[in-house]
């Protein structure tokens, strides 16, 4: 019988505790992968018109997958609270505001893409709470580096529906089986591979760069000899990566100085995942897992790839 989601209660010290939030995080997804399919018909492409905290303008469909992301994470009775990319604010779920865990999420990854049918994804992070059960969880329980993070993943939605993730104890990948309606053990152990693949940017704003990342990219290639892939999904650009090899890039330009990727939505929870997997995760010269968060929105430069490759780049 092929292995599903209960098989995460096996793995590492925190398998037990996290199964039942990562099968949430399927319920999710299920969802999620739902209204993305019939989108079209309900008319839910395009803008919300409102912005999220960050002044982009939200998509109705990352409102609708907010939404239902929370009230994945309420049902499973193990979340105090919710961080998302999509609001201000820290969301506390009141009925469970006692319990251990919270969630960091960007409920819909490359949003973007709606419009001409391209692939979007889900990324999130677990930690466990600073504050005492008996108090409100505060926005200080969410400011945990990347170190104290029990479990972490990413969700796409592709030609198939696959969710990746760790709880510590390596990368394993659940794909969707719609004839049984479950997610299925169907990528054990992902490795990524040290040589070879491709690398991921968008190199039309090399000349606005920060670092130098223009030339060291030059360089990189002549070493390396990668070709370019990139889909403008950072969850599809980093399962590629992953299963490929290569890196995958989003450097400080001369707009966003401090980098444009959410530390705590997207540059942990991929660091977490990539780290695991064996290969490395960098910002400006320190690894993304030992940045000490200050701000629930903060920004940060986000190199991800194989040790052959983020060392080839960033030199």
């Amino acid at each position: 019988m092929p292995s599903t989601m209960n098989n995460i209660a096996k793995q590492g010290d925190h398998g037990a505790a996290m199964m039942p939030v990562i099968q949430g995080v399927g319920r999710a997804a299920i969802e999620i992968a739902a209204v993305l399919r019939g989108a079209v018909f309900r008319g839910a492409l395009g803008g919300a018109g409102s912005e999220n905290i960050q002044g982009e303008q939200q998509q109705m469909l990352d409102v609708l997958s907010d939404e239902i992301f929370l009230e994945e994470m309420r049902s499973t009775g193990f979340i105090c609270a919710v961080g998302s990319e999509e609001q201000e604010e820290l969301l506390v779920i009141e009925e469970y505001s006692h319990a251990d865990y919270l969630v960091l999420v960007d409920p819909l990854d490359g949003s973007s893409n709606l419009d001409v049918d391209g692939p979007v994804g889900t990324i999130f992070s677990i930690v466990k709470r600073k504050t005492a059960n008996s108090e409100r969880p505060h926005v200080s329980d969410t400011l945990q580096s990347g170190r104290e993070v029990i479990a972490a993943g990413y969700v796409l939605y592709g030609p198939s529906l696959m969710l990746v993730c760790s709880v510590g104890d390596g990368v394993h990948g659940y794909t969707f089986n719609p004839a049984v309606a479950r997610f299925e053990l169907s990528h054990p152990d992902m490795r990524i591979p040290e040589t070879g693949g491709y690398y991921s940017v968008n190199e039309s704003n090399k000349s606005d760069w920060a670092d130098g990342m223009g030339d060291k990219l030059i360089a990189m290639k002549a070493e390396t000899g990668l070709g370019m892939r990139y889909v403008g999904a950072m969850v599809a650009d980093m399962h590629r990566t992953l299963l490929k090899g290569g890196v995958f890039l989003y450097p400080a330009d001369s707009k966003n100085t401090t980098g444009k990727l959410r530390l705590l939505y997207e540059a942990i929870p991929m660091g977490f995942v990539m780290e695991q997997a064996g290969g490395k995760a960098m910002s400006s010269g320190i690894a993304i897992l030992d940045i000490e968060p200050e701000a629930l929105h903060q920004r940060v430069p986000v190199y991800l790839g194989s040790n052959t490759n983020v060392d080839a780049l960033l030199g």
